[in-house]
């Protein structure tokens, strides 16, 4: 794809940063790997939940010494999917509450403990140990779980915060590995490890890499190994909240340490700075430039470049982008609409408005996406396969309207949806009208015949 994007000279930095990992797969292997080490108490609990939840008799016991032992709790016991971490978090985020009820099923329903045990082909019970584990175990998940959801959302921009969600993960990573716990620790280094392969080193290509690398025009083509994407940081430093600030350097050099941090830094202010000067020649203003044809113009370019040159100039000649990064950050807030900030702000930094509107629209994670191939699943089974497409559309974009968080106001909405209903009849005109008329031709044809067939028998 990239080949072919360069040839069509479609791409920008020549497609160096068209791959984008997705950030909830890389976060469930680095789960995964961390789930590997009370993986028994985990089957353990897994197979009592099933036990509960496979007959009726258990289910109404388990439920009237849950009343007994006062658990107040409006979730009950779930079953997890053993292929998604997410599911297993909410499995024992269930059953930890019903941790004493489980200890008293054990002492009145025997044949629970038999067929748990390992003489039945099973994992056996959960004991003390493995609910101690489950607890560690969600304590830990909790904070991915959140961090899952926060990448995955598709009604915010998620680019500009994946750069410190990684962060968030590298930190909670590295108090897990300076624990006390030998639990906890052992499953730290785990997940260091996966962590680190995706998003913890920084590779540098050698010198013979280099030259067997370059292009006729001497530009490095990129590297053979893979970095992180640094579009990652570049959409950081969009983020008037964080920009190419000191907070900024410093996240890196906590993420990569003492050695690598310069270097990431160093790379990721000149690509800022790479992308800035391929949109400027795309996107810059007619204005921006100097006309080439008056002597008054060439003589200024020529002062200009030899100013440049001696490394001085007034600040009137600064670009777009030393202007956006010599103005103060915004003040932290969640609720911050860097969306609405570009666009209020997008007559004063035209460029790198252009630049914030291509990068921040790339999404992190490939959830949202993946859920859509999931819901036509659901919707054209074998049982519906002869549905139009208008009505596939119509099934898709009704159940993502009425999962949205914002509740639709019929009342406030009648003008739009009179205006929207306006637009589908006209569109839809001429197919309705052949249709009628092919309807009405079907059934003059169906009628004459069938009255030429009745008439004997009406007569008689």
């Amino acid at each position: 794809m990239r080949r072919q994007l360069n040839t069509a000279k479609a791409s920008i930095a020549e497609g160096k940063y068209l791959h984008m990992r997705c950030a909830a797969h890389i976060i469930n292997l680095i789960v995964q790997d961390g789930l590997k080490e009370v993986d028994a108490s985990v089957k353990r609990v897994r197979a009592a939940v099933r036990y509960i939840k496979n007959g009726t008799s258990q289910l109404v016991k388990f439920k009237e010494l849950a009343e007994e032992e006062k658990i107040d709790s409006k979730a009950f016991l779930k079953l997890d999917n053993c292929a998604r971490w997410n599911s297993t978090y909410l499995m024992l985020k269930a059953a930890i509450t019903y941790e004493k009820v489980f200890a008293r099923y054990l002492e009145q329903e025997p044949s629970y403990a038999t067929a748990l045990s390992e003489e039945r082909k099973g994992p056996g019970h959960p004991d003390d140990t493995d609910w101690e584990n489950a607890k560690r175990m969600t304590e830990f998940l909790g904070h991915f779980f959140v961090l899952t959801e926060r990448l995955s959302t598709t009604m915010h921009v998620t680019s500009c915060n994946f750069f410190f969600e990684i962060g968030e993960v590298h930190f909670l990573i590295n108090s897990w590995m300076s624990s006390d716990d030998p639990l906890r620790k052992e499953m730290g280094k785990r997940m260091k490890d996966k962590y680190d392969k995706y998003w913890g080193t920084w590779l540098e290509p050698t010198p013979d890499e280099m030259v067997r690398n370059l292009n006729e025009s001497g530009r490095e083509k990129g590297k053979e190994k893979e970095n992180m994407n640094l579009l990652i940081f570049v959409a950081a430093a969009l983020d008037p909240r964080y920009k190419l600030s000191e907070y900024t350097k410093l996240a890196i050099a906590e993420m990569f340490g003492e050695e690598n941090g310069p270097k990431v830094w160093a790379a990721v202010k000149e690509c800022v700075h790479q992308l800035f000067e391929e949109y400027t020649n795309l996107y810059a203003p007619p204005g921006a430039s100097t006309q080439a044809e008056e002597p008054r113009g060439r003589m200024k370019s020529l002062i200009a470049r030899k100013v440049k040159l001696n490394g001085a100039g007034s600040g009137n000649s600064k670009s777009e982008l030393e202007k956006y990064l010599a103005e103060y950050t915004e003040p932290e807030n969640n609720n911050f609409d860097i969306l609405g900030w570009w666009k209020v702000n997008s007559s004063r930094f035209p460029v790198l408005a252009q630049l914030a509107r291509d990068v921040l629209a790339i999404p992190v994670s490939t959830v949202a996406s993946e859920a859509i191939f999931s819901t036509t699943g659901r919707i054209l089974d074998e049982f519906r396969t002869s549905l139009t497409p208008f009505m596939v559309q119509a099934l898709v974009c009704t159940q993502d309207w009425l999962q949205r968080a914002r509740p639709i106001n019929i009342q406030e909405d009648m003008e739009q949806l009179a205006e929207l209903e306006k637009e589908l009849i006209e569109e839809f005109a001429d197919t309705e009208k052949g249709k009628r008329k092919w309807d009405a031709s079907v059934a003059r044809s169906q009628g004459g015949s069938k009255s030429r067939k009745t008439t004997p028998t009406t007569t008689s």
